[in-house]
């Protein structure tokens, strides 16, 4: 391996006696620091469910939910909130689901939400805490869901973070 040395040397020559001037320049500098965003982004495709068994009374499908992304950037760093909110178009019973941190940034300060049963109205994924927010998330969660009877389902989950 080549090593590479480079000595500088500065010689001022002046007279004895003699004054240097004082030479300041200012220059002022501007910057414009722009807020950030918070940003949730979803794993690409819609969330097709594995096929339902027949366990019992119900039929059951479990997975997982598509890769989770928030995204952090505002100066401020006031923390955020993730939360789900389940919309079941039949007489199924509501989503049943385990929130997992996937991982997170250094800096970040997570919560995870509780694995809730029979979730009805929203439930919380993640909290970050103000000052501890800024950076990139990766979330998921385990779900299962209980069908009422073999037929076709649809449903739609709303994420929503602020």
């Amino acid at each position: 391996m080549a090593r590479v040395v480079a000595l500088v040397v500065l010689l001022v020559f002046g007279q004895a006696g003699t004054a240097w001037a004082d030479h300041t320049a200012d220059q002022t500098v501007t910057v414009r620091v722009v807020d950030g965003d918070l940003l949730l982004s979803v794993e690409r495709g819609p969330m097709a469910l594995p096929t339902p068994a027949f366990s019992g009374a119900w039929y059951t499908t479990t997975g997982t939910l598509p890769g989770l992304t928030v995204v952090d950037t505002r100066a401020a760093d006031p923390g955020w909130s993730l939360s789900g909110q389940f919309a079941d178009e039949s007489d199924g019973t509501p989503l049943s689901w385990t929130p997992t941190l996937v991982d997170q940034s250094a800096v970040q300060v997570l919560t995870m939400g509780k694995a809730i049963i029979g979730m009805r109205g929203s439930g919380l994924l993640a909290v970050a805490d103000p000052a501890a927010g800024r950076g990139t998330a990766h979330l998921t969660a385990g779900y299962r869901l209980l069908l009422p009877k073999a037929d076709g389902y649809t449903a739609t989950l709303t994420l929503t973070v602020i």
